[in-house]
């Protein structure tokens, strides 16, 4: 059996005062796919639901993980994400270009190394229990 890193990239991107219409379905699913394929990830399905009275979720399943929006037009902001496993793909100029499309006011970005807790050489911490 083929051994993966057990790793991955996780971007995390707040949008608001964006000047495009976040309450447009077929924009923001076309400008999600042209983002994933800006990366060079592979979308394999995707989900969308436009909300009454408005906003937009539009979720990719990639081969190599997933991306997501939910968007807030009456704030004129969104919430997105990108998740990719392994070391090949720099999720980046996703959140790069969706700004230039998008055009929000004001961003905020963070990025998470997800990895193998093992791997690290820290004293081990009890997993979340409900």
């Amino acid at each position: 059996m083929q051994q993966f890193d057990f790793y991955g990239r996780h971007l995390l991107l707040n949008f608001s005062g964006c000047e495009a219409d976040l309450n447009d379905l077929e924009r923001i699913r076309q400008d999600m796919m042209d983002a994933v394929n800006h990366i060079g990830a592979t979308i394999l399905s995707h989900m969308e639901h436009q909300f009454d009275p408005m906003g937009v979720s539009v979720v990719l399943m990639l081969s190599e993980s997933h991306a997501s929006v939910h968007t807030y037009p009456e704030h004129k902001a969104c919430f997105l994400d990108v998740f990719t496993c392994g070391h090949t793909i720099d999720v980046k100029p996703f959140g790069e270009l969706l700004e230039e499309r998008w055009q929000p006011r004001w961003a905020s970005t963070q990025m998470y190394e997800r990895l193998d807790p093992t791997s690290l050489k820290l004293p081990a911490i009890p997993a979340l229990r409900s």
